[in-house]
């Protein structure tokens, strides 16, 4: 049983290179990346291209509940690059998408 015959040499490759291409079909394999979100806050943003305040996004400054709910949204696509604040109307700092701004 020391000296392989040709059937079982031959059968011993094909196994290896089999492994070797299961192997290389995992490593080709992209970590899936990670659909964009739907922020509402962008959403909001795109319907109106003069930007928005806080409140506006909420619907009037008593709207304390979504207002509460949109600030991490703001934050996030503040992070992401999509959002800028650009200026303040009525003491509120006013957003707009970062593809609307024009040269300055």
């Amino acid at each position: 049983m020391g000296i392989l015959t040709d059937t079982e040499s031959s059968t011993t490759e094909v196994k290896s290179a089999i492994e070797k291409k299961a192997a290389t079909r995992t490593a080709d394999k992209k970590p899936a990346e990670p659909k964009p979100t739907d922020n509402k806050v962008v959403k909001l943003l795109e319907k109106n291209q003069l930007g928005m305040t806080l409140p506006e996004m909420a619907g009037g400054p008593r709207q304390l509940k979504k207002i509460r709910t949109l600030r991490p949204l703001l934050a996030e696509a503040i992070r992401g690059g999509l959002v800028m604040p650009i200026s303040q109307r009525a003491g509120h700092t006013v957003y707009r998408l970062v593809k609307y701004l024009g040269p300055r």
